[in-house]
């Protein structure tokens, strides 16, 4: 049985995946309840019952997880069903993720502060203090994320 509690962190997870992963909502959502289930894993029919959606829409949305690698299915021994659960790793997979945003961030940033300095010289020294502070924090982030990924390694 699902409390109110569960139920509210379901619907605002599911919220916070949408625009972290541009993820349609029932695929949030069954994200979200797989985590919240822990490694156990959830049968297709627990996800159909607890959603209230259709085997379609269920289907799709579990497929759409899958292939993003946010998902994954196991069996049990002597049960012919499939036990679907977020990865292992998830938490790697995200900080990973952020990283590689960040990566791109530097070097898109970094770029663009150059071609502005090249061709738009009064500009760039205008906002170079905002710049430097941004271009800091960038690097600082990656390098956090880096000893983040390094722990989670040896923790695993």
């Amino acid at each position: 049985m699902v409390t109110a509690s569960k139920e509210e962190l379901i619907e605002e997870l599911g919220i916070h995946f949408e625009g972290l992963y541009h993820l349609p909502p029932l695929a949030s959502r069954i994200y979200s309840i797989l985590i919240l289930n822990g490694y156990d894993g959830m049968t297709f029919e627990q996800l159909m019952e607890q959603t209230e959606a259709s085997k379609s829409s269920v289907s799709t949305s579990i497929n759409l997880l899958m292939q993003s690698g946010k998902v994954e299915y196991f069996t049990k021994p002597g049960d012919r069903k499939r036990y679907f659960r977020n990865r292992k790793n998830h938490l790697k997979l995200r900080l990973g993720n952020y990283k590689s945003l960040i990566e791109k961030e530097i070097e898109l940033f970094g770029k663009t502060s150059d071609y502005m300095k090249a061709f738009d010289l009064k500009t760039y020294k205008e906002n170079l203090c905002f710049t430097s502070i941004y271009m800091d924090h960038l690097k600082e982030s990656k390098k956090i994320l880096e000893a983040t990924l390094v722990k989670l390694e040896n923790a695993s």
